[in-house]
């Protein structure tokens, strides 16, 4: 009787122990993110072949456990296209190197979107002219930010 006893002992002991890594862990995440130093992430998409650099617009974010959305619809977004020539490739880039591009997405002026491949982190202007709206999104340790950007090819 005592060995199982000292077996259930044990065990209770193994069993707390687990526990207390567990939400030590959880909780240790959590703090880190929470601590952490670093500011909402910029972006801007460059225009292959040329000096020109494409501030993008802040839509959406879960920064540090804190989310922010946007008024507006992504083709609302109050920002002017800028003038790209058609089949252009555009770059996205970051000030802070993100985990991964989680989503491409292209809007035109009818609120038409599609999603796009997303794996080299650049767009393909359309050759057609109009105005476009892109949507994307990173995601880094502390949460992930989505981001707007308008072209008007001619």
């Amino acid at each position: 009787m005592k060995r199982l006893i000292r077996m259930l002992a044990v065990i209770a002991v193994i069993w707390a122990l687990c526990y207390t890594v567990i939400i030590l862990f959880l909780l240790g995440e959590s703090l880190l993110v929470t601590l952490s130093g670093k500011p909402l992430p910029q972006s801007t998409v460059q225009v292959q072949g040329t000096t020109l650099s494409i501030p993008a617009e802040y839509f959406e974010s879960t920064w540090k456990h804190h989310t922010k959305y946007n008024e507006f619809s992504a083709i609302d977004v109050p920002t002017f296209p800028v003038n790209v020539a058609a089949g252009s490739t555009l770059f996205l880039t970051f000030d802070q190197t993100p985990k991964e591009i989680t989503f491409i997405e292209q809007g035109n002026e009818l609120n038409h979107w599609i999603r796009l491949d997303h794996a080299h982190h650049t767009i393909a202007a359309p050759d057609t002219p109009g105005i476009y709206t892109y949507l994307y999104s990173a995601s880094w340790f502390e949460g992930s930010v989505s981001y707007v950007i308008k072209i008007k090819v001619q």
